[in-house]
């Protein structure tokens, strides 16, 4: 049996955009034995698993490396992806305490969680779930907003795939390097460090895709390593296998969310 996964986002609405990067659903047959390969993005999300039975939400945190994800024959998952630096005015915990890791909703929100899982249960279709994730999120959303300059620190980190000075995003923070490092990991979950090699090796990937034949040295010079090796050892690291291998892979039954949809 082929597999027949769907993967698809969908925009927050403006009072949410500058938290949440996209609500996101899964959903579909498996092939036999099929798994995904999780890239790490710097993002936390609370997934909802509706693969039978009552929901199950829980609490995923920011990704250091890639992860392999097992399949159930029936999929059917939605979920929030919180912006990085996003999630602090609705989880209220210093974030590096979920980093690579995952908690139940109901251990941060136990009376939240309840009625999530009640309403999402009665709930009817992707449609119908997704726009009440947002609701009840909205309802979450706390009066303090997430911190000015340490979003523009991490705006900073995409905006150049993760090759800006750490000393220029100390200098945006306007504290000591001590200080941004602390605070940083409190309210993104990584250090600023490993965040600028996540968005640099997330590049090469996005590279690798677009031109699958590009030589690796190619590869290395435009995603903003010193050299090939330097890019392979990155790769390995973080995505688990080699940019060969991960090509290879891709030939396959892919990587779930390379290309979602714009919507349902």
């Amino acid at each position: 049996m082929r597999s027949s996964l769907r993967y698809i986002e969908v925009l927050p609405s403006p009072a949410l955009a500058p938290y949440v990067q996209c609500f996101w659903a899964l959903t579909g047959q498996a092939a036999p034995g099929q798994a995904y390969r999780v890239l790490p993005d710097g993002c936390l999300d609370i997934l909802v698993d509706l693969n039978g039975g009552a929901p199950r939400l829980q609490v995923i945190g920011a990704m250091r490396e890639a992860g392999v994800v097992p399949l159930p024959a029936e999929v059917c998952s939605v979920g929030i992806r919180f912006r990085p630096g996003g999630a602090p005015p609705f989880l209220r915990l210093p974030l590096h305490e979920l980093t690579g890791g995952h908690l139940s909703l109901d251990a941060l929100w136990p009376r939240e969680a309840r009625e999530w899982e009640e309403r999402l249960q009665e709930a009817v279709g992707l449609p119908e779930r997704l726009r009440l994730l947002e609701a009840l999120l909205l309802r979450r959303l706390a009066e303090d907003r997430p911190e000015g300059a340490l979003l523009h620190a991490v705006g900073l980190i995409h905006a150049t795939r993760g090759q800006v000075p750490l000393r220029t995003l100390e200098a945006v923070m306007a504290v000591s390097p001590r200080q941004f490092e602390r605070r940083f990991q409190t309210q993104v979950g990584l250090t600023p460090k490993v965040l600028c090699r996540i968005a640099r090796v997330r590049h090469a990937v996005a590279l690798l895709g677009a031109q699958p034949g590009l030589p690796g040295a190619h590869l290395a010079l435009e995603a903003g390593y010193y050299d090939q090796a330097h890019l392979v050892r990155e790769f390995r690291a973080l995505m688990g296998l080699t940019p060969g291998a991960y090509a290879r892979e891709q030939a396959g039954d892919g990587f779930v969310q390379s290309s979602p949809g714009s919507g349902i």
